[in-house]
């Protein structure tokens, strides 16, 4: 895993934006941001990654992994998903419908671990 600071500034840039729209967007000063990607800041605040994953639009614990402060141990299969705060309170209720189909379906066709 890229170091964090790399990862932050690799996903800025991909982004488009500047340290200080990110700093903006996250609620964070761009000195604060560049000395977390910079590797100035050694232990950045979990709480702040968590902002800028927001900002940048991805999962918390790819930065929160890359800073050391969980392991891939930690990471169970079903927080992995993506987007999933890209979708709306109906959007969501329709995905719970369809885990909960699949459960269904293996329960009563007695199909194994492996799918549908």
């Amino acid at each position: 895993m890229p170091e964090v600071g790399q990862l932050i500034k690799s996903r800025r840039e991909a982004a488009g934006l500047s340290q200080k729209k990110l700093g903006n967007a996250c609620g964070l000063s761009d000195s604060e941001i560049m000395k977390i990607e910079k590797g100035i800041r050694k232990k950045p605040n979990w709480e702040n990654l968590c902002k800028i994953a927001q900002a940048l639009e991805f999962h918390p614990f790819e930065l929160l992994l890359a800073a050391g402060y969980i392991s891939e141990n930690d990471i169970h299969s079903s927080t992995q998903f993506r987007g999933l705060e890209k979708l709306s309170d109906k959007d969501m209720e329709y995905l719970q419908l369809l885990i909960d189909f699949i459960i269904s379906r293996k329960s009563i066709d007695g199909i194994s671990e492996g799918g549908l």
